[in-house]
């Protein structure tokens, strides 16, 4: 059975209950833990290792004292190292003609990240600045555009393209190696109409349809950072493909704790299969989840559908 260890500010720490969770709707990932009653007075740095490999990097953002008449506990959470970028508000002068790769290296430096990128071929962006605002919700806009995912790794943010991986060492089944399949189909996010508009009026806006959702489903974007018709209209086409993708939910529960299923199985797609009900689709790895009590170890892995299947 894998281990999960927790170092506090480089010291190993024992803790009786833990989760740690992995998602690509943030990017920062976060966890929790009760330790043994410790004096927190400041966001000291966290690590998690699975077998003596590091998965998680981040640090503490609050603590708080559980006690009783039988214990005295601290209860901490936190975030990985992405956290300190989602939080800033910041102002950069404009910047031209720079791949989104290149964009982000600039951002993040400041930050203590790197950048990695999994795919070739990114176009360059015309103008990028921040005014005074969130560094991450300005990127995520340039990235939806061009169809790409960012994923924190231990301090390295991947731009990957939804679903490029294949997980090749894993097949899910229910009755083998999961517990349970829980399978929701959800049209709450889907719109007829996905109208963007970008940062110059009619110079820059677009409209992409989907004609199996009622008319009178609507969803307008402002998307200031996007300058022309062409950008705009591959942001509507990722937000309708995305909700497309969000119109299956499927949750597993695995026994224990794998190698196989932390945060760098983000994004990739994985077969899942369910013998009874018929059940057998390769799905794209949204949200893991690792936790740990002094009873039990468990991995859950939520997923939707690769983007743009229907």
């Amino acid at each position: 059975m894998s281990e999960l260890t927790l170092f506090i500010n480089g010291q190993q720490i024992p803790f009786s209950k833990a989760d740690i969770a992995f998602s690509t709707e943030q990017l920062a990932h976060s966890f929790s833990a009760t330790v043994p009653d410790l004096n927190i007075d400041s966001p000291l740095p966290v690590q998690f290792k699975l077998d003596g490999k590091l998965i998680f990097n981040g640090q503490i953002d609050s603590a708080g004292d559980d006690v009783n008449s039988s214990s005295e506990q601290t209860v901490i959470t936190g975030r990985s190292l992405s956290a300190n970028l989602i939080d800033s508000r910041i102002k950069l002068d404009a910047i031209y003609n720079q791949r989104f790769d290149q964009l982000l290296k600039l951002v993040v430096s400041d930050f203590g990240l790197t950048v990695r990128s999994d795919t070739d071929a990114l176009p360059e962006i015309p103008e990028f600045q921040i005014n005074a605002e969130s560094p991450l919700a300005n990127l995520a806009q340039i990235a939806k555009q061009q169809n790409l995912m960012m994923i924190e790794d231990n301090g390295e943010i991947v731009i990957q393209q939804p679903g490029q991986h294949h997980e090749q060492g894993i097949i899910l089944e229910v009755g083998k190696n999961c517990e349970s399949l829980s399978i929701k189909r959800n049209f709450a996010q889907q719109f007829y109409r996905y109208e963007i508009q970008g940062a110059w009026g009619e110079e820059s806006f677009a409209v992409v349809n989907d004609e199996s959702v009622n008319k009178c489903r609507i969803k307008v974007i402002i998307a200031d950072k996007l300058q022309y018709t062409e950008a705009c209209k591959t942001r509507a086409l990722y937000e309708k493909n995305l909700a497309i993708a969000k119109g299956l939910h499927a949750s597993v529960k695995v026994a224990g704790l794998h190698a196989l299923l932390t945060g760098q199985s983000l994004n990739k797609t994985l077969r899942v299969k369910h013998y009874r009900k018929k059940f057998d689709e390769t799905l794209l790895i949204k949200t893991i989840t690792l936790s740990v009590d002094d009873k039990s170890e468990s991995t859950r892995v939520e997923f939707f559908r690769p983007f743009g299947v229907q």
